[in-house]
């Protein structure tokens, strides 16, 4: 199955089920690059991915003009961050 194919798919997902794909491929690419970043402690998996993500130098960004989407992302793991820090 092509990109192309799971775009519209990927799409009609509910925002729960967005964040948790972004989760299993973030895992996927850690994986990868020979990072372990499983948690051993049961987390709600969006806090589980926020906490992953803001231990990261990541950079969010859209390929599809998704712009509010990113803002959002950045928003929400600058929030996060502010949080864990304070």
């Amino acid at each position: 199955m092509s990109l192309n194919h799971l775009i519209p798919a990927v799409s009609q997902l509910s925002h729960q089920d967005k964040l948790r794909l972004i989760h299993f491929l973030l895992l996927e690419v850690a994986k990868e690059e020979g990072c372990n970043l499983e948690s051993t402690h049961h987390q709600e998996p969006e806090n589980l991915l926020l906490e992953q993500l803001a231990s990261t130098e990541a950079v969010v960004w859209s390929p599809y003009d998704a712009h509010e989407a990113a803002q959002t992302l950045s928003d929400m793991l600058t929030a996060h961050k502010e949080e864990n820090n304070a």
